[in-house]
């Protein structure tokens, strides 16, 4: 019998923890819905987005041809250092040393024998020396090749802000696109629902003997495209969605709930 009253509390407190819990779960979930869930027929995109010009400068920074022309920018103006300190290489400063056992074979040349004689002796020697080099061709040329050198860079930054305004109009169109399939779902789901509503009173027509097969079938395909144009635009929707985050390297972390 105790164990039996035992059991049972037992049961009623993980009854109110399994209800707590969810209920917990559940009210999360109601505040996640109403920060990441958006409709495109009664939300305003633009209004979960950040401005268009957030949008521009996080595509700018994130941008890896962008990055690009950085780098290539800062390659460059190494070489211009290097170019500038190129007349260095026209200076030398050389210093030898040798230490060790040296062994000569001499013929006597005195008495006209042919013998040789063999002697060796151990020698150290050093040298230093310093020259410079002075070609006419480089020295005339220095200038030019420091200039060639900055207008590569000139060039590399030219190239960044013709990546970057190409990436300006890539994000407008993009962001302009989202807003104009967003337009065009409310458009189609008005459409859509004026369709299935004409289909319900075809249908009861049709049955009443009211209208010809003929005519029960165009109304059918009507309401068919207004289906068929609703889901494309949800499809393009998402896919520009898609293609604003890729382009400005953010997640908006937002969820379509027409999917």
């Amino acid at each position: 019998m105790m164990r039996g009253q035992l059991f049972k509390k037992w049961g009623i407190f993980i009854f109110f923890f399994m209800a707590l819990t969810v209920s917990a779960m559940a009210q999360y979930g109601r505040s996640a819905d109403s920060s990441n869930y958006y409709n495109p027929i009664t939300d305003d995109i633009t209004k979960r987005l950040p401005p268009l010009e957030v949008l521009i400068d996080s595509a700018a920074y994130n941008s890896p041809s962008v990055k690009y022309e950085d780098l290539k920018s800062q390659y460059y103006y190494f070489e211009q250092l290097t170019a500038q300190r190129a007349w260095l290489n026209y200076f030398s400063l050389n210093w030898d040393m040798n230490f060790g056992r040296w062994d000569f074979w001499d013929q006597d040349q005195l008495t006209k024998v042919g013998r040789y004689y063999h002697s060796w002796s151990w020698r150290s020697n050093y040298a230093a020396g310093f020259y410079i080099r002075f070609p006419l061709q480089e020295f005339f040329d220095r200038r030019n090749n420091i200039n060639k050198q900055k207008k590569w860079i000139e060039i590399s930054q030219m190239q960044k802000e013709i990546n970057r305004r190409f990436l300006v109009n890539e994000v407008i169109d993009h962001y302009n696109n989202l807003v104009q399939y967003q337009n065009y779902i409310r458009i189609y789901n008005e459409y859509q629902n004026f369709t299935m509503m004409q289909m319900r009173m075809a249908q009861n027509e049709f049955v009443n003997g009211e209208i010809s097969t003929a005519e029960y079938t165009r109304l059918k395909e009507i309401q068919t495209r207004g289906a068929i144009n609703f889901q494309q635009a949800i499809a393009e929707f998402n896919k520009e969605y898609k293609l604003l985050e890729v382009t400005t390297g953010m997640k908006f972390n937002l969820i379509n709930i027409l999917r």
